[in-house]
């Protein structure tokens, strides 16, 4: 297999994988928008924030469920994956990944087959102790994934050890299962909050609003959706998103090696 080092050349593929979501989107009526780190990226700086190595996008619940149903269907080598779809994948949220790739997380049990973008559901919300449960619960999950290694420190791995202990009686399929049931209590449609249970717990509740319409935006050379709403959602799961953080935290967060076939 054929090393993939160059960061521009992982976004490269990253970029062709999202402009097939998105075109494969506006021919089905499926509403999505970029998310998270790309949305702060696509307001800031018209593109990827210089150090980061992902795209983040989200779909309202239906129109999650719906993409999962028929996406695949139109063959390629763009492939969507759910822990529906395939056991081996143990997330409570879907990636579409280039099958002419091979991915290695370095930190967790493969979780993916190659060069990906993350795909969250935007679900409702009205009590957030549901969210903070989802919260412990993701904590539960990541010790289940978690693999031991020089990159933690002796402490992490012991507490980890003594994590993966505790967990044994549950599988990681029982826990994302789990948080998938609670997610889905409360509708997104005529909810008037909304939130990604799986991303930064209570801070991320935001008026279901921010998302009603979406509107096109420049992200590197190209135009995808983001929500109307998108300051409200960042200052809420954000604060100044426009400020850029110290130099020592401009790094990427991510751990992984990919690779041709």
């Amino acid at each position: 297999m054929k090393p993939i080092t160059d960061i521009s050349e992982i976004r490269a593929i990253q970029l062709d994988i999202m402009q097939d979501i998105h075109d494969f989107c506006e021919q089905n009526s499926i509403r999505y928008f970029l998310c998270g780190g790309t949305l702060i990226g696509a307001i800031r700086h018209n593109g990827y924030i210089p150090w980061d190595d992902d795209i983040d996008i989200m779909m309202p619940r239906p129109d999650y469920d719906r993409f999962m149903a028929i996406y695949n269907s139109k063959g390629g080598y763009y492939k969507f994956i759910d822990y529906r779809i395939n056991n081996k994948y143990a997330l409570p949220f879907g990636k579409v990944y280039d099958d002419r790739t091979v991915l290695d997380e370095m930190m967790y049990k493969q979780d993916v087959f190659g060069v990906y973008v993350d795909v969250f559901p935007l679900d409702g919300v009205i009590d957030a102790g549901q969210v903070r449960k989802v919260s412990r619960l993701k904590k539960y999950l990541n010790a289940k994934k978690s693999t031991f290694g020089r990159r933690r420190t002796l402490f992490k791995n012991i507490v980890m050890g003594i994590g993966k202990v505790i967990l044994l009686p549950f599988s990681v399929h029982d826990i994302v299962s789990e948080i998938d049931r609670i997610s889905r209590q409360v509708p997104f449609e005529g909810s008037e909050k909304a939130v990604f249970y799986y991303g930064y717990g209570e801070r991320e509740i935001t008026n279901s609003t921010a998302f009603t319409t979406v509107v096109k935006h420049r992200f590197e050379e190209r135009l995808f959706n983001i929500p109307a709403g998108y300051d409200q959602y960042l200052r809420a799961t954000y604060g100044d998103y426009m400020q850029l953080p110290p130099e020592d935290k401009r790094v990427s967060h991510h751990t992984f090696q990919a690779w041709w076939k």
